[in-house]
């Protein structure tokens, strides 16, 4: 019956015929310490299973939960108010009538009353327990904060005329996976996770999980393996991408120059080779090196200021125009700015970066659509109300935030036409879980809003996709319009993709165009809308007004 499944009605049947065979059985939840009873059919959990011997905390050294995490049948000896206990745990799984399936124990437990050679045989244990316990992490069994910063000290101590390091590998944006699936499923990855690195672990190697999704190992370099390490993160990695959102592992090294500072300062440095490194870099490894120490800082001022910059209006939009085939101004796509007090304008690469990784860019775009509608709302019954303005939404948009209702709620505050308001969602956006995007594109299309798909051809662009979404524009990356030596090729493409585009109903805007010869080339092809430093940089939006203005009356010269 180890990890065998349940339903209710099996369970309670179960209990009930076990129960006059021991003096308790019971099921529990020992991740949580909490007692699960099952009465005519529903299911009640209570708090503090550890109350059946009169305690009020959680017991130090849980078989119930090592059987649990473990799945595998435990038995132990615990000793309280005068007597022994002996546990039998046996992990189960429950199923609820929804579905949900709980992992849980059933506790086999039989009592009598302790000698005084018993009392002073279990008191030693215990205290053991309580020592060995207190140095591990209960959820993977490897080392707890505690226990890593001790064992680390004595190792390097060991080691003192040897280099050494200290590696911090952890998952990007791991939250995710608690707020997608919950929390038991963020137990599982961690667990999974802790099975990947605890083979590492011997004398001379520390593996431990700090918290969260934090872990560690701290070993002589002369035991290092990169290549061993990276294949690891790869398994993780690939443990971890089921589909509705691809996250990484990675892990930041550094190397000790001066074993006497604190365990924590030579890890927060491997920490840092982690968060200063960019998700694209390739690697999955990163090495600590000095200048880290400085871009941390900055990530600091950003971060931490983040909210008063925004609520003080730092954080701006710029429009680029985009033209239509005649050479008119239709409108223009809304691009983030930070302007700080004194006038320096501070360019996208330096923010835009820390905002994604420190979770802020959700927060950052939904500004920026607030600022496009009040500017569209702005325009209406002026020269310019014929304009739109494009914004970005981002994979990560649709995660945070609840989208749909975001943009309806902005449209019916500022009054201003869907239309208008156009929304452009990323190619990889698009490619990544295409059965659900394709339905959140639908659903914004059908309440009014005209969808772009941004950067097509900049990644990995399929062609199915287009087959089953329906789109408003494909707006073209400008990849396609830079000259290399496969230049006669990438028109061909660009040709092909525009042709495609209008036998599917949508209209085309190319990205990067910089020269008149790039105008009459995609003109030529069919392509409806240009966007590029040929007819405008991005611009402040009184710069871009009058720049639309002067163009509504006299087309630009293409």
């Amino acid at each position: 019956m180890v990890n065998a499944e349940y339903n209710v009605k099996e369970m309670q049947q179960f209990l009930s015929m076990t129960n006059g065979l021991y003096d308790i059985v019971r099921l529990v939840d020992p991740v949580e310490c909490r007692q699960i009873t099952i009465e005519d059919g529903s299911v009640r959990i209570n708090e503090g299973c550890y109350n059946v011997w009169d305690s009020s905390q959680r017991c130090i050294n849980c078989s119930s939960y090592k059987a649990c995490m473990g799945g595998q049948r435990r038995e132990k000896e615990e000793f309280f108010a005068d007597k022994v206990y002996h546990i039998l745990s046996n992990p189960v799984k429950l199923r609820l009538d929804d579905g949900t399936v709980l992992k849980c124990v059933i506790e086999f437990i039989t009592s009598h009353t302790a000698s005084e050679q018993e009392r002073a045989r279990t008191n030693d244990r215990a205290n053991e327990a309580y020592e060995s316990a207190s140095l591990i992490d209960p959820l993977t069994g490897l080392l707890n904060w505690d226990g890593f910063h001790q064992g680390a000290r004595k190792l390097l101590l060991k080691h003192k005329d040897e280099p050494c390091l200290i590696i911090a590998c952890d998952i990007l944006k791991f939250k995710l996976i608690n707020s997608l699936f919950g929390r038991q499923k963020g137990n599982d990855v961690l667990i999974e996770i802790a099975g990947l690195l605890r083979p590492y672990a011997s004398e001379d190697i520390l593996v431990g999980r700090l918290q969260a999704d934090q872990f560690a190992l701290c070993m002589p370099k002369a035991l290092f393996s990169e290549e061993s390490l990276a294949l690891s993160i790869n398994e993780i990695t690939n443990l971890l991408n089921e589909g509705s959102y691809r996250l990484r592992f990675q892990a930041g090294v550094y190397e000790i120059v001066d074993p006497e500072l604190p365990i924590a300062v030579m890890y927060d440095r491997a920490v840092m080779a982690n968060v200063t490194t960019r998700e694209d870099s390739g690697s999955p490894i990163h090495w600590f090196n000095e200048s880290m120490l400085e871009d941390l800082l900055y990530q600091q001022e950003v971060t931490s200021g983040f909210e008063k910059t925004l609520a003080a209006g730092e954080y701006q939009i710029f429009i680029q125009p985009q033209v239509d085939e005649e050479g008119r101004v239709a409108g223009g796509e809304a691009l983030a700015r930070w302007i700080k007090p004194d006038g320096t304008i501070v360019p996208p690469i330096k923010f835009i970066p820390v905002l994604e990784k420190a979770g802020l860019i959700s927060r950052l775009d939904r500004h920026v659509w607030e600022l496009a509608a009040k500017q569209l709302a702005a325009w209406k019954d002026t020269d310019l109300g014929h304009l739109h303005i494009s914004v970005n939404i981002s994979a990560l948009d649709f995660y945070y935030i609840d989208v749909y209702r975001v943009l309806l709620d902005l449209v019916e505050k500022y009054g201003i036409d869907r239309k208008k308001l156009k929304l452009e969602i990323t190619e990889t956006a698009v490619m990544n879980d295409v059965e659900k995007q394709i339905l959140r594109v639908q659903d914004l299309r059908n309440a009014g809003f005209a969808v772009e798909i941004d950067d097509f051809g900049a990644g990995y662009s399929s062609l199915a996709m287009l087959k089953d979404i329906e789109a408003d524009v494909l707006k073209i990356d400008m990849g396609f319009l830079r000259e290399t030596e496969h230049a006669d090729r990438s028109r061909r493409v660009l040709e092909a993709i525009v042709r495609m585009a209008g036998k599917l109903s949508m209209d085309t805007i190319t990205e990067g165009v910089e020269t008149k010869d790039q105008v009459e080339m995609l003109t030529a092809m069919g392509c409806h809308q240009f966007q590029g430093f040929y007819f405008a940089k991005p611009m402040p939006v009184p710069e871009f007004e009058k720049f639309a203005l002067q163009f509504s009356m006299q087309p630009l010269t293409c």
